[in-house]
Formats: C-alpha cells, sequence, structure tokens
C-alpha cells in the first residue's frame, strides 16, 4: 500500500468503501497497522514544530504577496475567471492543507481561533463558509458580507445525506460547480462530521452578491442536470438571490447569501 493513499485515508479524503477496507486491513494486518500509526506521529510532530496559529499568517501573507505581483504583471486586470484553488502552486496547497489541520472531522484544537465555530449545528445538513480575516478564520452566515478577492475554504455537513451537489451563482448570473469537481464526476459526499472541499475559492469581482447552494438526496445525482437549472435560475438575479430550484421533495436545498462590497470599502 503506497504511503500517500494512507496519507489520504488519515484526512479521511478517500471513498468511504476504500476507508472500510484500510480500516480492515490494518486490524488484520499489524504492518500496515504499524504504518499508520508513524504517520500519526510524524503529523503530530509536525504540527508540535510548525503550529499552524504561527504558520497560517505567513502562509496567507505570502500568498497575498503573490497574488499583488500577479495582479502587477497583469497590469491589474479585472478578475473575470472564477478562482478555483485546486490546481494553485504549493503556497496556496499549503494554504489549503493548514485549513485541513484546522477543521478536519469537525474538531477544531485549542490554539485554532474561529470566529462564530461554536454556532454550528452538526446535526443538520449544511454548507460552511469560512474565510480568512486578518490572522483568524472566520465562519460567514448567511447575509455576511464580502469583497473581491476573498479566499474562501468551503466545507459541508451530511448529516445522513449520502449524495449532494454544490455550487454557487453570482450578481453576473455565473454559475461555479464546487462539488463535484466536475459534472461529470459522482455526487457522492463523504461521511464524516465536517467535510472540507478539496480547493479554495477566490471571489471575483461580480456585483452585488455570491449565493452557495447545496443540494442534497439519498440517490445519485445528475449534476448536469441540477446545474442547467442553476443557469436557469441564474437568467434573474433577483430569483438567484432568493428562490431555490425546482426540484422533487426528495431533493433538500440548503444556501447561504453573501452580500458582495467593493473593493476599497
Amino acid at each position: 500500500m503506497r504511503t500517500w493513499e494512507l496519507e489520504r485515508y488519515l484526512l479521511g479524503e478517500l471513498a468511504p468503501s476504500r476507508m472500510e477496507e484500510i480500516t480492515q486491513l490494518a486490524q488484520e494486518n499489524p504492518e500496515v497497522k504499524k504504518e499508520i500509526d508513524l504517520l500519526k506521529q510524524i503529523h503530530a510532530e509536525i504540527i508540535r514544530q510548525h503550529p499552524p496559529e504561527t504558520m497560517l499568517p505567513g502562509i496567507l501573507k505570502h500568498y497575498e504577496e503573490n497574488l499583488r505581483q500577479a495582479q502587477i504583471r497583469e497590469k491589474a486586470r479585472p478578475i473575470t475567471v472564477k478562482r478555483l484553488l485546486y490546481a494553485a502552486p504549493a503556497l496556496v496547497s499549503a494554504l489549503i492543507l493548514l485549513f485541513i489541520v484546522f477543521f478536519n472531522n469537525g474538531t477544531t484544537s485549542d490554539y485554532t481561533r474561529i470566529k462564530g465555530e461554536e454556532s454550528i449545528d452538526f446535526t443538520k445538513t449544511q454548507i460552511i463558509i469560512y474565510k480568512k480575516s486578518g490572522s483568524e478564520i472566520e465562519l460567514l452566515k448567511n447575509g455576511a458580507r464580502a469583497k473581491a478577492g476573498d479566499l474562501l475554504q468551503l466545507a459541508y455537513i451530511p448529516a445522513g445525506k449520502t449524495y449532494g451537489v454544490i455550487f454557487s451563482i453570482d450578481g453576473s448570473g455565473i454559475v461555479t460547480l464546487h462539488h463535484p469537481e466536475s459534472k461529470g464526476n459522482s455526487s457522492i459526499l463523504k461521511q464524516e462530521k465536517k467535510n472540507l472541499l478539496p480547493s479554495s475559492y477566490e471571489l471575483d469581482n461580480a456585483p452585488d452578491f455570491e449565493r452557495f447552494f447545496f443540494i442534497t438526496t439519498m440517490e445519485e445525482i445528475e449534476v448536469q442536470s441540477i446545474i442547467k437549472k442553476a443557469e436557469i435560475l441564474a437568467l434573474s438575479p433577483a430569483s438567484a438571490k432568493t428562490k431555490n430550484l425546482e426540484l422533487s421533495e426528495s431533493y433538500s436545498q440548503f444556501s447561504i447569501l453573501l452580500k458582495k462590497e467593493k473593493k476599497n470599502e
């Protein structure tokens, strides 16, 4: 078994069936269990030597400086393309890893400071949006304000739902798919208490709002059909801000609306 797979196993990032297989294998094979225990020790030592409360501000600062330099090189061209950062360079990958360290499995360590985290109800199916705010991570609630350039991290709580699609609609009528990563992928949900998406998300300069939707059900979802309905809803900004998709009662819908500010506010 490859080490990278065991790394993903420890982070809860494998398919549920594979997670069960490795758990069973670890119980039956002392060598596999030994390797998993060793990886746990290594992770703990890394966190001890490089605590996130000291590492995160530097990574964020470095990221912002790289982004600023890139914008200068592009002559401050307005951002018109959604930035899904799962294909980002190592710098952003490090940021995502720290998000995982902070939020994996719905728990936080004593050193994390997440504004609003205590209000999360893990018994309800929902999406969660975190935003870097200074040296802290802030939980954004429905109706919260945000602006172009804000770096967000999305997570979801399945609370028993087995399949789901996450997407957003902005004030320009653009629909962005967040889960699964493409329309052809399965909509299956991980069943951890809280599940971080494998990408961070940077808000662009679309006006007025960005609304995030979480559509869930107990059977596989045809992602393409959901996105088509979302694109129809997005034709009317007023409807996209307040209405849900037209779906059967077998689907549950949850959404969070972010109100967009101008960047200089």
